[in-house]
């Protein structure tokens, strides 16, 4: 009987902690504190740097930024926007740096009115958890951002050449290592100096994928072994870049910088230095490595 007192009282305690976590916004959206931080709410026009989680009644996660690494900006609007702000928008004006906070909101309210994807189910209840990260100013914002870019950017290089050296350990490639971090087999090495910026160099190339799907060559015959032959692409000829200048990826410019005219040469290249985290086809999807053959036909 006394443990069931206890339970009871224990039970009673935590329903008040649950309610006096409950919070309101001016137009009446419920939201609840799970943690409090410094209690120092933003000001209009200050950002709030946001990590959530957003899942929906059926458990299925829609968006992590934990998982991604990379927490969101949102702006704390004017106070003339307070009359018909959303109330989801509203609890941002509430809650301050190290705050944790859920809430809940049918799935056709936060579509506002815009038509659902296809198959998508409306009657579906989606939950926010919320942890804000920092408020500050757009400078201070900028300044942070560009941190956390430059951090995910080095992480991912890492993991990048990671799986680049097993794959030439692997298939027994020596290769040499460029300070960028490209790593390149020198098959010929051409004659006079390495390119230079500003300098325009003829190349031909051919790009695939470690595992060896093809996704493009200038070089006909193998265009059309490889299934990539486009006619509209006729003559085929030589690809001018511009060193530093002509917009492909960084990784070209880099490569292009350790070749002379008539080098051949393959380079293994980091998401870093390519597309990173963009999908530009089908089979070059988001952080994929590259490999090019390359030859510098003329540097000028």
């Amino acid at each position: 009987m006394k443990i069931t007192n206890v339970l009871f009282g224990l039970l009673l305690l935590l329903c008040v902690a649950c309610n006096k976590s409950e919070k309101e916004t001016p137009n009446g959206f419920k939201f609840n504190v799970l943690k409090t931080g410094d209690g120092k709410a933003g000001a209009p026009g200050q950002i709030l740097l946001l990590d959530f989680q957003m899942k929906d009644s059926k458990d299925s996660v829609w968006s992590d930024t934990y998982k991604d690494g990379m927490p969101i900006p949102a702006m704390i609007g004017d106070s003339s926007q307070l009359p018909t702000e959303p109330g989801m928008m509203q609890v941002l004006r509430m809650i301050s740096k190290g705050d944790s906070v859920m809430f809940s909101l049918p799935l056709s309210e936060l579509l506002n009115g815009r038509p659902p994807m296809p198959g998508m189910d409306t009657a579906l209840t989606i939950t926010y958890s919320l942890f804000v990260r920092d408020i500050m100013d757009r400078q201070q914002y900028e300044a942070a951002q560009m941190k956390l870019m430059e951090a995910k950017s080095a992480k991912q290089l890492e993991a990048d050449l990671t799986a680049i050296d097993a794959y030439l350990a692997e298939k027994s490639i020596k290769a040499e290592k460029s300070e960028s971090g490209l790593r390149y087999v020198m098959i010929k090495q051409g004659n006079g100096e390495n390119g230079k910026a500003g300098q325009t160099a003829k190349v031909n190339y051919t790009g695939y994928l470690m595992d060896g799907q093809h996704f493009d060559s200038n070089v006909k015959s193998i265009a059309q072994e490889k299934g990539l032959y486009n006619p509209a692409r006729e003559p085929y000829a030589p690809y001018e870049v511009t060193i530093d200048q002509t917009s492909v990826i960084k990784g070209w410019h880099e490569a292009l910088k350790l070749m002379r005219k008539g080098s051949k040469a393959t380079f293994y290249i980091p998401s870093t230095l390519a597309y990173g985290q963009q999908q530009r086809s089908e089979v070059i999807k988001p952080n994929s490595i590259l490999v090019f053959d390359m030859e510098v036909v003329d540097l000028k």
